[in-house]
């Protein structure tokens, strides 16, 4: 004969709770796969299409030698002699303005069940240059330039859905691929004619191009003033990068953000001149277009309350057995654990194929149907079922309410288990713990 029963059976329970930590690991393991496999997705779409693209430049880019005589020693004779020596440099000059105005289209391509959002987009820039002269580094040194080249980049050159249209000084130059044995910092360039950089004019230019693109869109801010206006139909732009735009509006028709971004305040130029051969990720400002609400991120947070709404479902049970005198063995506590763990894995194979909030409401209503039913059988009715299921009504909704408010999930899971414990105590104030645990090792207090 049990001694103990209460604390048998609490400890019955808790290695129930062990063990159904045991599939809830595993689902977790399945959404953490599933989720590699939709970046495989779109890595493939990407490969296929083109990927998230940064837009750089254009940048004046001037190569030039400097000619000098310097006095050399001559040995260990103490005798000196001049000699004539080349140096080659580059001049690297930045718009003073840029202003861009592009206009994203974005649709959806499918890699199995896996939604991928692609884009086109078109950009218009006008901007301006004003050269300096360069000035010689050594006392004496002539200056002769070299082939001017306007350069620019992209972030996936497989974008580019025709060649990019650039006017300098109302001539259109044919932009190109610059040669990797020039070890040009940017990919594409145009050739300018020296003849034009006079010190202290204005040269103008246009630029137009076409791109495509998969994930994100992105801009550095190399002119002095940068001035990005930027519209789409798609409802759900996140702006990251190092700068929000100054102005934007969001509706459920799509955005138009404006970003103005000076040189003073950001390191692009400073970034660039530094770089070397080597390109390297500079400051700048994009626009995400991911979708907000990630069904596996979504489901692996709901994941993370699983156990609580484990403990809250089987502290209830617990409760009511004590104080209502139901007879609940152990077998059907596993049954009704495995049903609350089966949600989740419910969630996660409808959410891919539903709305979050549809395959949310058809997961818990399928699992309340089921417990609602085989709660019927367990306590003896259909009232005492209808009441366990009312509890579960309001705990999936609490657990969705958490899920789709990130910033409050503490205090609403905070709230939550107050409720419970508070619900606990009220229920259990007047049971007899020493009569339900079997010892007599003290006398009850007197009950109030």
């Amino acid at each position: 004969m049990n001694k103990y029963p209460l604390l048998s059976k609490v400890l019955i329970i808790g290695l129930l709770m062990l063990l159904l930590s045991i599939p809830l690991m595993m689902v977790r393991d399945v959404i953490h796969e599933r989720s590699q496999n939709r970046e495989i997705a779109a890595t493939e779409v990407a490969r296929a299409h083109a990927g998230a693209q940064v837009l750089t430049g254009p940048v004046l880019y001037v190569p030039y030698t400097e000619t000098f005589t310097r006095t050399v020693p001559v040995g260990d004779t103490g005798l000196t002699r001049e000699e004539r020596v080349t140096q080659a440099h580059v001049a690297i000059r930045f718009p003073t303005r840029l202003d861009t105005r592009a206009r994203l289209n974005t649709e959806t391509r499918w890699r199995g069940i896996f939604p991928i959002t692609v884009y086109t987009s078109t950009h218009e820039s006008t901007g301006r240059f004003v050269w300096s002269d360069v000035q010689p580094k050594e006392k004496g040194g002539q200056i002769a330039l070299g082939q001017p080249r306007l350069l620019m980049g992209v972030g996936d050159l497989r974008g580019l859905l025709s060649a990019p249209q650039l006017k300098v000084g109302g001539r259109a130059l044919a932009v190109g691929p610059t040669l990797s044995a020039q070890r040009m910092p940017l990919p594409l360039g145009a050739a300018v004619d020296a003849a034009w950089l006079k010190p202290g004019e204005a040269l103008p230019f246009e630029l137009q191009l076409e791109l495509a693109g998969t994930g994100r869109i992105g801009w550095v801010p190399l002119a002095d003033e940068n001035s990005v206006n930027l519209q789409s139909a798609w409802p759900h732009p996140s702006f990251v990068g190092d700068f929000l735009p100054r102005s934007r509006t969001v509706s459920a028709q799509g955005f138009e953000a404006q970003w103005n971004v000076t040189s003073l305040s950001a390191q692009a130029q400073q970034q660039f001149l530094h770089q070397g051969d080597k390109p390297q990720a500079l400051e700048g400002f994009a626009v995400s277009l991911d979708n907000p609400v990630d069904v596996y991120r979504m489901t692996e947070r709901a994941t993370k309350y699983a156990m609580m709404f484990i403990v809250l479902t089987f502290a209830a049970f617990f409760v009511l057995e004590m104080v209502r005198q139901w007879r609940i063995h152990p077998m059907q506590y596993l049954m009704i654990g495995a049903a609350l763990v089966l949600f989740f894995l419910l969630l996660l194979s409808l959410s891919e194929h539903l709305d979050f909030v549809w395959a949310y409401l058809a997961a818990s209503l399928a699992c309340i149907g089921l417990l609602a039913h085989y709660l019927r059988h367990v306590l003896g009715g259909w009232r005492p079922g209808l009441l366990m299921s009312g509890l579960l009504v309001a705990l999936y909704g609490v657990l969705y309410g958490i899920l789709v408010s990130e910033d409050n999930a503490l205090m609403m899971g905070s709230l939550l288990l107050f409720g419970v414990l508070a619900a606990i105590m009220v229920a259990t104030r007047k049971v007899d713990w020493y009569s339900v645990m079997g010892s007599s090792a003290a006398e009850p207090p007197p009950r109030a």
